[in-house]
């Protein structure tokens, strides 16, 4: 009679090796996942900080320097900025950048930006639009 030692011994071995593939895969998934986590994570904070940035520029009519000045960031005569790190803490790194650029054109009285929040890699996390009404001469 065969000895029948070495057919159990492939039969174990191809068991360890269909749990390793399902733990590489298993492994793939979780990796995705965070990496997707952190992306909805990072986008759901930009848009929270272009709210406040347009709603900080509405309050003051459009005043960029005024603007600056009380929210933070930096005002260059065209453009509003600052920078965050990864924590989302102002002025303290670079991982992402809030940029606020006056839009041209449009209707009469009526001012607009565009609010854009991007990574350090230069990926567009959110696009936001604003527009405020503007005072004439006469109130």
């Amino acid at each position: 009679m065969r000895n029948k030692a070495p057919l159990a011994l492939m039969e174990q071995l191809m068991m360890v090796l269909v749990f390793a593939l399902a733990a590489a895969l298993c492994l793939q998934v979780f990796i995705f996942s965070d990496r997707a986590s952190r992306r909805k994570e990072a986008v759901n904070r930009a848009v929270l900080e272009a709210q406040n940035a347009a709603e900080e520029l509405k309050s003051v009519r459009g005043d960029f320097t005024r603007a600056a000045e009380l929210y933070g960031g930096s005002y260059d005569g065209r453009t509003w900025d600052w920078s965050y790190d990864e924590n989302w803490k102002k002025d303290n790194g670079t991982a992402y950048h809030l940029l606020v650029l006056p839009a041209d054109g449009g209707p009469m009285l009526l001012g607009s930006a565009e609010v854009t929040v991007y990574t350090a890699e230069g990926d567009v996390l959110v696009s936001l639009p604003v527009a405020w009404q503007e005072v004439d001469a006469r109130g």
